[in-house]
């Protein structure tokens, strides 16, 4: 028995005997020596019009193959024909002998199996139609069919490319892949579709390479097949179909097939499916895979077939991977090797142990190399489960090989002295600026504020989810006096609440800028009717010490709107996955802890503590973040200027200085506004910010009305229990104001009405340097000057400023007083030749201040921020009260008393073997310094040894 194969690619018509298109029927028949036909094609373009002088594909109909495997048999056995009819007709779908218009003629040649030069690339025709003309031609190939047998191939399905979508907008698009055999060489029966791809619900454009990496169920498979096997590709468009299919379609972008036999060599490696013929008869699409032998024992052919390059989340589709988006520079980063261990299941469970490899990362004209962190256990690909992080080969990139730019990272998996595939991918690494945090600590009348160990153990885990750097990452600012604040509002209550908030704004109105972030932290037994709220546009939130709630109201003040998971409010409605999920398998690099891809998104109310990073947020935090290449290195911003008055008493009441007012209130469900006092400011408005929905205005109008000041300004209800939302924004001040008004769409929801004038009130104590005691408490006593007067007088609210000749600091210890007097501890506030403190009123709109007499308070030494103190990597940063934040060379690692390293890190390991003691220093510019010992330290493991108890 001789098997033979015979492929027909295309038919080339060139004169069909109509005037237009028309309608054609192929017949392709095998004859053996006797007469007998063995195999039989047929082609109607799939029941299509056709046209003169055109050329079409004969391999896109699956009920009608157009490779023919058949014996030819016989005697004296070798000798066939082949023979090729065809015919056309308007109206029949399948013209033939019987039922046609016009004959386009008849082509035939003989063939013997035992001549090889009568095999391999044929043509038959051109035919002469009934009218004498030139009909048309087939071409194809015939060859043996070697011997059959059972055997497993890989087919990898890489890349689509897209010519021409037939669409003039950009539609989605559906591609489907099947595999056809028959029984054979021990092998079953093979119709099943291998993939189906539709560029992840996202729409395509012409012109245009896409990945298949997001086919399901895989982009990588393995076939058992026994014989020549038939791997067939179609696609279709639809403006509105997500799946668009031979069901539902505006085009088909045409069909392609190829044969892979594991017998024929030449049948296997990399192949191009198309290009396909469109139904408008143009270039359609091609599609690029792989097809492989795999051995037919347990020896292992290893195949890297995707490369996750992650920092705690990351766009990647197992097993072959997708478009990634870019990281952050100087951050621990690990790379996920994704391995198809090339043994079928069947034998043994296709495992192999002990798989090593290497990866090599070539990044700014330098390279570093790295072996993979732990052997593990390759297995089939369709094994693989991405949230097993032992399923993938892993590499650990340190954060100090991590710098600014594209990185190539080249990777090759080896096992039992034989190696996988090299695969290189890219991956951008941008430079980051850091979240600068005010740390504010709050007790109550019953339950302790958290400790600064605490607040830090808290907010240090904020680089695990986000885009910034592991050291450095998080700047921590302190309030001078203010790093622990004690509150009585009932915080179990919306109106509590907004009221702390207002207070934690108060506090860093004139003593911080848009890049430094107050949170306020509470202990957890603190009763509250929420883990915590966030101020948009003033930079200001609190909530308990929980990781999540940290990191989700900091993700507020970045400009961050919820994920619609859990049921809240100002959802960010372009968020994907819209279920409001990460939809990615998180990890973190260090620990390789994983997090699922069904966790709720850091910014949604799913799983509160164990929502993690979504890839979506990720990118818009690390477009905020992002810095130029030149900047990454800077300092933290410098503080903001306060503005300066003549460090001089000034007993009676004068106008504050600021360029701006501050206004804000609250807007309850049903339209009523609740104005708070506005106050004038230094501080410059930030930028404006809006949400999708109704356009609110916040204006300032003189007594005729006309507008003096206004801005767009964000109104938005976080959660569905809220009954009123806070709104804020800075004006320039207007002397002239008679009005402050809030509307809805053009349409006034509510005005206050301003004072004519500003407060007027006096300070009563002290009035002269030797009243106040430098070393002690400030007693502050002031009184109104419109006692008596016709009423009815408004209600002033009070705020004391703590200030210098040079504007270099200006906390507000005291905010949103309604007496007339205040103690201010002095011993907590910072050192200058010339300081003053300021009594600062509010009527409502227009605001006055009295200040003390100058006084001189001696510089205060630097506060030290360590974090955890376990080992082997230790972080501190220092704080002084006069100059901010020390952090780089201003922070110094002792061990056993000598200067070891500088920096807001430091590896204990670095010390080599033995005991040692470590400390850390922080100096600030004026040569003051304060050193904390952290304990003894072992030097191979880097960690704390406990304190001996005493004898």
């Amino acid at each position: 028995m001789t098997l033979m194969r015979l492929t027909l690619h295309t038919v080339h018509l060139f004169e069909d005997e109509e005037s237009g298109s028309t309608r054609m029927g192929l017949y392709v028949r095998v004859l053996d020596n006797a007469g007998g036909q063995v195999a039989e094609f047929r082609w109607n373009r799939r029941n299509g019009e056709v046209e003169d002088n055109f050329q079409y594909p004969l391999d896109g109909d699956q009920e009608f193959p157009s490779v023919l495997v058949f014996d030819i048999g016989g005697e004296p056995g070798g000798i066939g024909r082949i023979n090729v009819k065809a015919y056309t007709d308007n109206d029949e779908r399948w013209p033939d002998e019987g039922h046609h218009e016009n004959f386009l003629g008849e082509a035939q040649i003989v063939f013997d199996t035992r001549e090889p030069s009568q095999l391999g690339q044929l043509l038959l025709g051109p035919t002469t139609t009934d009218n004498g003309h030139t009909g048309y031609a087939v071409t194809g190939v015939l060859e043996p069919v070697p011997p059959r047998g059972f055997r497993h191939v890989r087919l990898v399905f890489r890349d689509v490319v897209v010519f021409d979508d037939e669409n003039s907008d950009f539609p989605h698009m559906g591609l489907y892949v099947r595999a056809f055999a028959p029984a054979q060489g021990d092998a079953a029966e093979i119709n099943q579709e291998l993939l189906r791809w539709n560029n992840g619900g996202d729409r395509v454009f012409k012109e245009a390479l896409f990945p298949l990496a997001s086919g399901t169920p895989s982009p990588v498979t393995t076939l058992a097949v026994g014989g020549p096997t038939r791997i067939w590709v179609e696609a279709y468009t639809h403006d509105d179909e997500s799946w668009p299919s031979h069901l539902a379609y505006e085009n088909h972008l045409g069909r392609a097939m190829i044969t892979i036999d594991p017998g024929e060599p030449d049948t296997l490696g990399r192949h191009v499916l198309g290009p396909t013929q469109t139904d408008q008869t143009h270039n359609g699409f091609l599609v690029t895979m792989s097809s492989e032998l795999l051995p037919p024992d347990a020896t292992p052919n290893l195949e890297i077939t995707g490369v996750e390059v992650t920092q705690a989340t990351q766009h990647f589709t197992p097993p072959t991977g997708g478009t990634p988006h870019a990281l952050a520079a100087a951050k621990a980063t690990l790379v996920r090797v994704y391995l198809d261990s090339g043994i079928d299941p069947r034998e043994g469970g296709g495992t192999v142990a002990g798989v090593t490899g290497t990866l090599t990362l070539t990044l700014n004209g330098g390279s570093f190399t790295v072996r993979s962190l732990n052997p593990i256990t390759a297995r089939p690909i369709a094994q693989v489960d991405r949230a097993q992080i032992q399923h993938t080969l892993n590499f650990l990139v340190p954060a100090n090989q991590v710098t600014p730019g594209t990185a190539k990272i080249l990777v090759q998996a080896e096992v039992a002295g034989t190696t996988s595939n090299p695969m290189e991918v890219t991956a951008d690494f941008r430079p980051t600026r850091p979240v600068t945090i005010w740390m504010v600590r709050v007790s109550t009348p019953t339950v302790p504020a958290i400790s600064a160990a605490r607040y830090r153990a808290v907010a240090d885990a904020l680089p695990l989810r986000y885009p910034v750097a592991d050291t450095g990452g998080i700047v921590y600012y302190t309030v001078p006096g203010l790093t622990e604040i004690h509150t009585t509002r009932d915080l179990t209550s919306e109106d509590g609440q907004e009221d702390f908030i207002d207070d934690l704004e108060d506090i860093q109105e004139d003593h911080g800028n848009d890049d430094q972030l107050l949170y306020a932290m509470i202990d957890p037994t603190v009763p509250m009717g929420v883990r915590g709220m966030a101020r948009y546009d003033d930079h200001v939130a609190f909530g308990y010490d929980f990781e999540t709630t940290f990191a989700h109201e900091v993700g507020h003040l970045l400009g961050l709107r919820h994920a619609p998971c859990g049921g809240p409010e100002n959802v960010d409605e372009d968020f994907t996955p819209p279920d409001g999920r990460t939809g990615e398998v998180g990890v973190e690099p260090l620990t390789r802890t994983i997090h699922p891809a069904d966790a709720g998104d850091l910014m949604s109310y799913c799983g509160l503590n164990t929502r993690w990073m979504s890839g979506y947020h990720w990118l818009r935090l690390l477009n905020t973040l992002s810095v130029r290449g030149e900047q990454a290195d800077t300092v933290p911003p410098e503080r903001p200027v306060h503005g300066t008055v003549p460090a001089v008493l000034t007993t009676t009441s004068r106008p504050f200085p600021g360029e701006y007012v501050r206004v804000r209130g609250r807007l309850t469900r049903s339209g009523t506004v609740r104005w708070q006092p506005c106050l004038r400011t230094h501080r410059k408005p930030s930028p404006a910010r809006t949400f999708p929905g109704p356009a609110y205005t916040l204006s300032v109008e003189d007594a005729g009305g006309r507008v003096l000041a206004g801005t767009p300004i964000a109104v938005a209800f976080d959660r569905r229990e809220q009954q009123a939302a806070l709104f804020g924004a800075r004006l320039p001040y207007a002397p002239r104001a008679h009005r402050v008004v809030l509307r809805r769409d053009g349409t006034e929801l509510g005005a206050m009405t301003v004072p004519p004038g500003p407060p007027q009130f006096a300070l009563s104590a002290p009035l002269s340097t030797p009243e106040i005691d430098t070393d002690g408490v400030l007693h502050l006593r002031w009184q109104r000057l419109d006692i008596g007067e016709p009423g009815p007088r408004p209600a002033f609210t009070y705020y004391v400023r703590f200030t210098n000749a040079d504007g270099t600091f200006a906390p507000r210890p005291g905010v949103n007083l309604t007496g007339t007097s205040f103690d201010l501890d002095l011993r907590t506030m910072p050192g200058h030749e010339r300081c003053v403190a300021q009594v600062i009123a509010t009527n409502g709109y227009h605001t006055s201040y009295v200040q003390t007499p100058p006084f001189a308070l001696p510089p205060r030494p630097p506060l030290l921020l360590p974090g955890a103190t376990e080992g082997p990597l230790l972080h501190a940063q220092g704080s002084s009260p006069q100059h901010g934040p020390l952090t780089g060379a201003d922070v110094a690692w002792l061990v056993d008393g000598r200067a070891a390293a500088t920096g807001g890190s430091f590896d204990v390991r670095s010390t080599g073997s033995g005991t040692f003691a470590i400390a850390v220093r922080a100096t600030d510019p004026d040569g003051l310094a304060t050193t904390t010992p952290l304990g003894a330290y072992d030097g191979t493991s880097g960690r704390r040894l406990p304190v001996p108890s005493e004898q």
